[in-house]
C-alpha cells in the first residue's frame, strides 16, 4: 500500500476516533455527571441545533491536524489540552447554562482559534544552542544531593504528620499541612520535587529500564501524598506508566494510541457505573469514576465556563495574579483566584478552582483576547521546550515532562513553569549529558553498531594487505 494512502486511512481513522470519544462523552454526561453533579455546577440545558452542530464541528475539526507522531516532546502537551481542556470546554459552557448561547459560541470560537495558534510551534524550526559540557556523574551527584535535601527538609518539617489516607479526607490533610508548613519556607521543596524532581526521576529509570530510579521518584510521590494530600502527586505515578506504556508500542501512531486509549477509558468507566451506580465515591469504582470522568476529562470545561461567566461582571486580574506582576499591577480580590471562584459558585474558599492558563490566565486576565494572547506565550513556551531538547530522543522528554502536560491542563501557565517545575524540567534536559549509545532497541543505535563494524571490517583488510 503506498505511504499516501496509508497516512490518509490514519487520519481518517483518528477522525473517527475523535468523533466517538465526544459521542460517548455527551453519554456520560447525560449519564453521570448531570446526574451525579448537576449540584456541583453539571446542569443540563440543551442548546439549538446549531450550536451544538457548532460544539461538534469545533470539536472535531482539530483532529484533521493534530500530530500523528511523537516528533516533538511538547506534542504530549498538546494532545492532553485537547482531550482535557478543549473538548470538554465546547460542551459543558452550553449545557451548564451559565451564559447565552450566543456568548458560549464565541467563548468556543475564541478557544478553537487559541487552541490552533498553540499548535502553530511546530511550524517554527528549532533553534540551535551551544551544548553544556558536564560530566554525567557530576549531574547526577548534583541531582541526588538536591533530591535528598530536599527530602530531608520534608521530613523535618512535618515529621510526626506524614499519614496515607484516602482521597475522600485529602482536603483535610492538606489544610493541617498548610498550617504546619506556615512561615517554613518548605513549600519550596514540596513543589520542586513533586513537580519537577520526582517525575524526571520516574520517566528516566522507565525509558532506560532502570527500575530503582522509578521507583525512588514513584516513592517520592508518595512521600508528598502522605505530607500534602495532594491527588496529583499519586496521580502522576499511574499517568507516566500509561504514557510510558503508549510510547512503547512503535508500530501504531502515538495519536490513534492516545486517542483510542482515551476513548476506551471514557467509555468503559462511564459503562461501569450501569453496575455500581452514581454518585458512591466511598469505595473504588465510585472514586474511579470521580477522579477519571468527572475531575480529568470533565472539570475543565465547568471551570471554562465559570471562569467566563465570573469575568464578566467582575475585574480582570491584568496578570495580577502572578507573584511579581502584583507589585506593579494591583491585584483586585482578597484571595486567590481560585478561591474566588470557589467562593462565587461553591459558596466556600475551601474549595481552590483552580484552572487551565486559557480560564485562569487568558480569561481572568484580559477576557477573552487574552485566550490568544496565553495561547502565544503557550506556542512559544513548547517551542523553547522542543528547542532546549532537541538532542534527545523525544519520548525520553515526553516521559519526564508528562506530568508537568498534566499540570499545564490544570493551572496558570505561569504557575506550570515556576511552581510547576515545568522550567526546571527544561534545565534538565538542556544539561543532561546525551548518552554515548541509545537503547539497544532503537534504530540509531543499530546503525551506530553497523557502521561500526563496517569500519572494523575495512581496517582488518588493511591489515591483512599490510
Amino acid at each position: 500500500m503506498r505511504p499516501a494512502r496509508i497516512l490518509f486511512l490514519q487520519r481518517a481513522l483518528l477522525v473517527v476516533c475523535i468523533l466517538a470519544y465526544v459521542k460517548c462523552f455527551l453519554w456520560m454526561y447525560v449519564d453521570y455527571l448531570f446526574p451525579t453533579w448537576g449540584y456541583f455546577g453539571f446542569d443540563y440545558n440543551p442548546p439549538g441545533t446549531g450550536y451544538l452542530a457548532l460544539a461538534w464541528v469545533l470539536s472535531v475539526a482539530p483532529s484533521l491536524w493534530m500530530p500523528m507522531k511523537l516528533t516533538r516532546p511538547s506534542q504530549l502537551a498538546y494532545w492532553v489540552l485537547y482531550i482535557t481542556v478543549i473538548i470538554p470546554s465546547m460542551f459543558v459552557p452550553m449545557y451548564a447554562g451559565m451564559n447565552p448561547v450566543t456568548g458560549n459560541a464565541i467563548l468556543m470560537l475564541t478557544l478553537f482559534t487559541g487552541f490552533a495558534m498553540t499548535g502553530s510551534s511546530y511550524l517554527l524550526p528549532l533553534f540551535r544552542i551551544g551544548l553544556p559540557k558536564i560530566p554525567k556523574q557530576l549531574f547526577w551527584m548534583v541531582l541526588a544531593a538536591v533530591a535528598i535535601f530536599l527530602t530531608l527538609w520534608l521530613l523535618i518539617v512535618f515529621r510526626g504528620h506524614l499519614q496515607l489516607v484516602s482521597f475522600g479526607v485529602a482536603y483535610e490533610l492538606r489544610d493541617a499541612a498548610n498550617d504546619v508548613a506556615e512561615g517554613s519556607l518548605v513549600n519550596y521543596a514540596f513543589m520542586l520535587l513533586s513537580g519537577a524532581i520526582n517525575p524526571f526521576l520516574m520517566g528516566y529509570g522507565l525509558y532506560f529500564k532502570r527500575r530503582w530510579l522509578f521507583f525512588a521518584g514513584a516513592l517520592g510521590q508518595i512521600l508528598i501524598y502522605s505530607v500534602g494530600g495532594t491527588k496529583g502527586s499519586i496521580l502522576s505515578i499511574v499517568f507516566i506508566l500509561s504514557i510510558h506504556g503508549m510510547l512503547k508500542i512503535r508500530k501504531i501512531p502515538f495519536a490513534l494510541i492516545l486517542s483510542f486509549g482515551s476513548l476506551l477509558l471514557l467509555a468503559g468507566t462511564t459503562f461501569s457505573i450501569r453496575f455500581t451506580g452514581n454518585g458512591d465515591v466511598s469505595f473504588l469504582g465510585g472514586i474511579a469514576q470521580y477522579v477519571i470522568l468527572m475531575r480529568t476529562l470533565s472539570i475543565n470545561g465547568l471551570l471554562t465556563a465559570q471562569y467566563f461567566d465570573f469575568f464578566q461582571h467582575n475585574p480582570l486580574t491584568y496578570l495580577s495574579h502572578i507573584h511579581g506582576v502584583n507589585w506593579f499591577v494591583h491585584y483586585p480580590y482578597s484571595n486567590p483566584v481560585g478561591q474566588e471562584i470557589g467562593l462565587a459558585y461553591a459558596g466556600t474558599t475551601g474549595l481552590d478552582a483552580t484552572a487551565h492558563f486559557w480560564a485562569t490566565d487568558g480569561i481572568g486576565g484580559f477576557g477573552l483576547p487574552g485566550i490568544v494572547l496565553v495561547s502565544v506565550i503557550c506556542a512559544v513556551v513548547f517551542w523553547l521546550l522542543d528547542s532546549v531538547s532537541k538532542r534527545h530522543d523525544p519520548r525520553l522528554v515526553a516521559l519526564v515532562t508528562a506530568y508537568a502536560a498534566y499540570n499545564l491542563a490544570n493551572i496558570s501557565i505561569f504557575t506550570s513553569l515556576l511552581s510547576g517545575g515545568l522550567a526546571l524540567l527544561m534545565f534538565f534536559m538542556y544539561v543532561l549529558p546525551k548518552p554515548g549509545l541509545q537503547k539497544s532497541g532503537d534504530p540509531a543505535n543499530r546503525e551506530i553498531r553497523a557502521a561500526s563494524r563496517f569500519t572494523e571490517f575495512h581496517r582488518g583488510c588493511a591489515q591483512v594487505g599490510e
